[in-house]
């Protein structure tokens, strides 16, 4: 399975790819996205690899 096309959500369907978009619009507040996505409204299962791709693309942006 293709990292853009993996599901980061089960409760909303939500992928990974539509996360790093989010991201890349410049949206990287957990409430705000969970909000677009549906993320963190369910069982709560994706909540660390949710965070886990915030700190990656903080990470990422502050090397750059």
């Amino acid at each position: 399975m293709n990292d853009e096309t993996e599901v980061l959500c089960y409760c909303s369907g939500t992928t990974t790819g539509q996360i790093r978009k989010l991201l890349d619009e410049g949206i990287s507040d957990p409430e705000r996205i969970s909000r677009i996505t549906g993320t963190l409204s369910g069982c709560g299962g994706c909540e660390f690899d949710l965070q886990a791709l915030l700190d990656s693309h903080k990470t990422a942006a502050t090397e750059n």
